[in-house]
C-alpha cells in the first residue's frame, strides 16, 4: 500500500514537473533530465514512471483534462436539452483552453513541426469529435470537423485579448458552433 501511495506521489510530482516546464522553457530544453531534476527524482524514474517524451506529453495531457473534469463534460450535460448542453459544452471547453493556455500554447505550437505531438493532439481532438457526435447526433462530418475546429484550442487562441475572458469566448464560440449547426 505505501509502495504504491509513493510510485503515486514520484508520478504526480513527475507530470507537475512537466507541466511547469512546459509552461515555461524553450522546447529544446524540455528533456527527461530536466524533468527529473525538477521532480527531485533520477532521470531513470521518470524513464519507469513515463518510458519517454511522448508517453510524458501524455501524462501531462492526462492529467490536465482530468483535473479540470474535461472526460466527463458530456457526461455532465447528459441531463440538459441540446442548447444547454452544447453552451455548457463550449463554457467548460473554453474555461478549460484558457486555464491551461501556458501549456497547450507551446503543445499545438509544437504539433507543427513534430509528428509524433501532432499525431497526440489529433487522437485527443478525434475523442472531442465523438464527443460532440453524441452530442449533436445526425449532424454530417464536415458539420462537426467545423464544430471541433471551431473549439479547438488554437481557434480559441487566435481570438486574442476576447480570450482572456473565457465567459466572453464562449459566447463567441457558442454563436459559431449554432451557426454551424443550423446551417449544416
Amino acid at each position: 500500500m505505501r509502495r504504491a501511495a509513493a510510485t503515486a506521489a514520484t508520478r504526480q510530482a513527475v507530470v507537475a514537473a512537466a507541466r511547469e516546464l512546459l509552461a515555461t522553457v524553450p522546447w529544446r530544453e524540455f528533456t527527461l533530465e530536466a524533468v527529473a531534476t525538477r521532480a527531485g527524482v533520477t532521470r531513470v524514474t521518470v524513464y519507469n514512471q513515463v518510458r519517454n517524451k511522448a508517453g510524458l506529453l501524455d501524462a501531462v495531457l492526462t492529467e490536465l483534462t482530468g483535473r479540470a473534469g474535461m472526460d466527463q463534460v458530456l457526461t455532465a450535460a447528459r441531463e440538459l436539452g441540446r442548447d444547454e448542453a452544447l453552451a455548457f459544452v463550449v463554457e467548460q471547453t473554453c474555461r478549460f483552453w484558457h486555464g491551461e493556455r501556458p501549456v497547450l500554447r507551446p503543445l499545438f505550437g509544437l504539433a507543427a513541426v513534430d509528428a509524433g505531438i501532432a499525431a497526440h493532439l489529433a487522437g485527443r481532438e478525434d475523442r472531442r469529435r465523438e464527443q460532440f457526435r453524441r452530442l449533436l447526433p445526425g449532424q454530417s462530418e464536415p458539420v462537426l470537423a467545423a464544430v471541433v475546429a471551431a473549439t479547438s484550442f488554437p481557434a480559441y487562441d487566435a481570438l486574442g485579448v476576447v480570450g482572456d475572458d473565457p465567459g466572453q469566448a464562449a459566447g463567441l464560440v457558442l454563436r459559431m458552433v449554432h451557426g454551424l449547426v443550423s446551417g449544416g
